[in-house]
């Protein structure tokens, strides 16, 4: 039986290396995108090389008609779904002061909603498998620069543990939150560096890192209701 994992937001950082590294690993792959049309597209001629297969999927996760039609569009395409990555995020510093409904809106619609009616849609296909929510380091803080985007990720992490007790034993639930790996789009390494000073590891730390933690909650079947955190400690700062 083939392997089949859809990852939201795939196009592009993270996605890209996650959607690529499970090619790899024998995964046929459901690739989300938004409006990265080109890369996503490059992605998928780079998973056909590899010799998987790749399908591309346009959605805007703002809407609430796109989470059935996604799972069963990919599933009749490409088989059971077998993997489920709620990755796509969205990140600006927006203090609680200017936070309107608009921001409330879109990132709770992007870092809750959606992964909640994509599990949810994807769990009434009484398909067997695994999701993996990825999270921020900051879901165990109470950083204010980016108020309502801490608030989502915060709530995605509760949302993680409970689907973890809901779902199983046919579905394993677990979330990944990441430190300083890569730096915000529009930021540099220089911006990188600084923040990981403020890491007991000093350090920044690197795709690969994620990557293995993906592997192993991959692998390891008896896992459910886990938050990896690779942050080089940023948690406890």
């Amino acid at each position: 039986m083939k392997s089949v994992a859809l990852v939201t937001g795939g196009a592009k950082r993270l996605g890209r290396e996650m959607a690529c590294m499970l090619a790899n690993a024998g995964y046929d792959i459901a690739l989300h995108y938004r409006s990265s049309k080109s890369a996503a597209h490059e992605v998928r001629t780079e998973i056909e090389r590899i010799g998987r297969r790749c399908f591309c999927v346009r959605g805007d996760l703002k809407d609430p008609e796109f989470y059935p039609q996604c799972i069963d569009t990919v599933t009749k395409t490409l088989g059971a779904i077998s993997l489920l990555i709620n990755n796509a995020s969205i990140f600006e510093k927006i203090p609680f002061e200017d936070s309107g409904q608009k921001t409330f809106n879109d990132y709770f619609d992007v870092h809750v909603r959606a992964p909640f009616f994509l599990s949810q849609a994807y769990a009434l296909t009484g398909a067997k498998g695994a999701i993996i929510n990825i999270l921020d380091s900051g879901a165990d803080r109470y950083g204010q620069e980016a108020f309502v985007y801490t608030l989502s990720k915060k709530s995605l992490k509760e949302l993680t543990l409970m689907l973890a007790k809901t779902l199983a034993p046919n579905i394993r639930v677990n979330g990944i939150c990441p430190g300083p790996i890569l730096p915000p789009a529009d930021a540099d390494r220089h911006y990188l560096n600084a923040v990981a000073e403020n890491t007991p590891m000093k350090q920044p730390g690197n795709v690969n890192d994620i990557l293995s933690a993906l592997h192993y909650l991959m692998q390891s079947d008896y896992v459910n209701g886990e938050i990896l955190y690779v942050d080089g400690g940023q948690r406890l700062m």
